[in-house]
């Protein structure tokens, strides 16, 4: 696959800028530009009911000046706002306290051979076909099950984008991508119960995505709980599902920065190097990682893309680094740097994921004998993100005799996130990304349910 040039208005931009920063002579200098568009199709009923289009452009700029670091950006790419932003980003630099660990421009001298993930021949599909993929979805989630009674939306979106990264020293990075998605939101009712379902599927290939499994998804959602009743206060085996444990993960995910380790903010305080989690668990961040949604050539900062093994047989190995913090604890970058036009470099995650078992959710669930399945933990985000505990709302599908049983819902479960992860007793085979964030399913020993 042919891979597309620079964007025409990027590459005046960056020019005008480059010899405009040539004029106060900075002694290092990063510009970072990005280009995107989006369109989003909605249908309901058969029609579109909404059609939408945006492009954002802008450029930023980061320069140091006797050890000083100034930070401006613009969104318009005219000559003039770019003198404002160069302007703006000198008069930060003189008024900023002297910055020893940030050094600007310096890229990895070898960047990853990437695979191509710009579709130009899908962003050229007339609209039309786009909003036919939208009207099949819709019909698809009414066809499969006469329990759906309403489809609240069924959406198409495709994105492209350009990130460009410009060194004082001349160097240019680039790269490219798009991504296809679909979404449906739908609800079903059965014997005066109602309950709502949602499901998406993306690819960075239009001619890979998958409409039906959205539309298949969706409606299992809806209708999964139907009937559902409160269940008596247990504590029994427990498996969590894949799309649960994914959240859970995410939520750990700012343990592993090293800003946030260094500032006493994270779970994983003075655990580098300790054993953890449960023997088999292996924790990756992977931006090489193909077909990933966070997948890039390269980060925020010029450093190469790569795997890191966070935790390996259940050992918390290596923290999420970018140049400044990396510098800070004397190891090397791990390629996390991340930003948008109006934001500096920060430390962030590219596909994270926990490994996959070889246990199928169905051999999870029969290994539980009397338990529950647990598909839905309601605020997630708001556990303690110092200690760990969580007290949440949730639902999910009774287990009898390592079958699934009665649906139940109205009930709260509560734990520890670390403790979670350290007595998983088997992961299943079922890995799957929820956009960035990939988690299989996994089997809990135990699992406190406070019902009636």
């Amino acid at each position: 696959m042919a891979r597309p040039r620079m964007d025409v208005a990027l590459e005046t931009a960056l020019d005008f800028a480059r010899k405009r920063l040539l004029q106060i002579k900075p002694e290092e200098y990063e510009l970072f530009l990005s280009r995107s568009r989006a369109t989003k199709i909605d249908a309901k009923d058969q029609k579109v009911e909404a059609l939408t289009r945006a492009e954002d452009v802008g450029l930023s700029i980061r320069l140091k000046r006797q050890n000083r670091i100034g930070f401006s950006y613009t969104t318009s790419l005219d000559p003039a706002a770019i003198d404002r932003a160069v302007d703006s980003a000198l008069q930060v630099a003189e008024v900023m306290p002297e910055e020893n660990d940030i050094r600007l421009g310096a890229f990895d001298a070898t960047i990853p051979e990437f695979e191509p993930r710009f579709d130009l021949e899908g962003l050229g599909r007339p609209v039309e076909e786009k909003i036919a993929l939208a009207l099949r979805l819709e019909r698809l989630c009414r066809e499969k099950d006469s329990r759906i009674q309403t489809v609240r939306s069924a959406s198409f979106s495709e994105s492209s984008g350009e990130s460009v990264l410009a060194s004082h020293d001349g160097r240019t990075l680039s790269h490219q991508g798009t991504i296809f998605s679909v979404s449906l939101a739908c609800k079903a009712e059965e014997k005066g119960d109602a309950q709502m379902g949602y499901e998406y599927s993306f690819s960075p290939y239009l001619s890979k995505l998958d409409v039906d499994f959205c539309a298949r998804g969706a409606v299992e959602s809806a209708t999964e709980l139907l009937g559902a009743t409160k269940p008596t206060s247990m504590k029994c085996p427990a498996v969590i599902r894949n799309d649960v444990v994914s959240d859970l993960l995410d939520f750990l995910a700012g343990s592993f920065s090293g800003e946030q380790i260094e500032k006493g903010k994270s779970l994983l305080q003075g655990k580098l190097g300790e054993k953890v989690f449960a023997d088999f668990i292996q924790i990756r961040d992977d931006g090489l990682l193909p077909g990933g949604l966070a997948s890039r050539p390269f980060d925020a900062e010029g450093t190469a893309s790569r795997t890191t093994p966070l935790v390996q047989n259940g050992v918390f190995q290596s923290m999420l680094l970018d140049r400044k913090y990396a510098k800070r604890f004397g190891l090397q970058p791990t390629s996390n740097s991340a930003r948008s036009i109006k934001s500096s470099p920060s430390i962030s995650t590219t596909n994270l994921y926990l490994e996959a078992g070889k246990q199928s959710l169905a051999e999870l669930i029969r290994e539980v004998g009397d338990g529950i399945l647990i598909t839905n933990l309601m605020g997630v985000h708001t556990a303690n993100s110092v200690t760990g505990n969580f007290s949440l709302g949730a639902s999910g599908i009774l287990v009898k005799n390592g079958k699934l049983g009665a649906p139940v819902k109205g009930f709260a479960v509560a734990g520890n996130i670390l403790s979670l992860f350290r007595d998983v007793r088997a992961l299943g085979s079922d890995l799957r990304f929820f956009g960035s964030v990939g988690a299989p399913s996994l089997l809990l020993g135990e699992l406190a349910v406070s019902g009636d």
